[in-house]
């Protein structure tokens, strides 16, 4: 049973060494919100598309983080967000209308490394990403075929910074938005690195404890 435990603490703090090492997208989501029926669908720059008159629903942000891609067979809002939760739904918000004409507008915060930063901003229709400090880093607000703003962001320090993503979706199917930073979806909840250091260290702790139990 003793020999398990250390074989398991082992491995254990094998894979601490290696989370500690690999690509994190920690990401604190603080807003989500869909606006229905905007007035200036070409333009995610646009702030009439965030009116309060509009119809709007705050959601949650699934799993997958923000990678959301209408199916096929089903160009609606609800589908096209992966299916969320809606909250203060106003204005006859409708999450099964069609996800044509709609604006999303998604705040928070997003742990960057120090030194460079590799971003991605997968869009169809506009997309604009700010991030405090960096400013408009993705400035494309007017419709387009599905294309992809991979881009470097180059931080003084490591930390959380706090960005604003706008994205309007028109003229017909398809709908799709993904955002990655250092090759982890943004939206998705990781702890970031010194947690997975102090982590790692208990386990290596734990697993001297065992082999001195063992051997003495």
């Amino acid at each position: 049973m003793m020999k398990l435990s250390l074989r398991a603490i082992t491995v254990a703090c094998g894979l601490a060494v290696l989370l500690v090492t690999a690509p994190l997208a920690h990401a604190d989501i603080t807003s989500a919100i869909v606006y229905t029926g905007i007035p200036d669908p070409g333009n995610a720059a646009d702030v009439a598309n965030q009116g309060s008159g509009l119809a709007s629903a705050s959601f949650t942000i699934g799993a997958a983080g923000i990678d959301f891609q209408s199916p096929p067979a089903a160009y609606t809002v609800a589908s096209f967000l992966n299916n969320p939760t809606f909250s203060n739904q106003v204005n006859g918000f409708n999450p099964n209308g069609i996800a044509d004409n709609i604006e999303l507008v998604i705040m928070g915060s997003l742990f960057l490394n120090a030194g460079n930063n590799s971003l991605v901003v997968g869009h169809d229709d506009g997309a604009v990403l700010n991030i405090a400090g960096f400013g408009n880093v993705v400035n494309a607000p007017g419709p387009t075929s599905f294309s992809t703003s991979p881009f470097t962001v180059n931080a003084a320090t490591a930390g959380l910074y706090n960005f604003t993503l706008e994205y309007t979706e028109c003229c017909g199917a398809p709908a799709d938005l993904e955002f990655t930073v250092n090759n982890g979806p943004v939206g998705t909840p990781t702890p970031e690195p010194s947690s997975f250091a102090l982590f790692g260290t208990g386990l290596f702790a734990a697993a001297g404890i065992v082999r001195r139990r063992l051997f003495n």
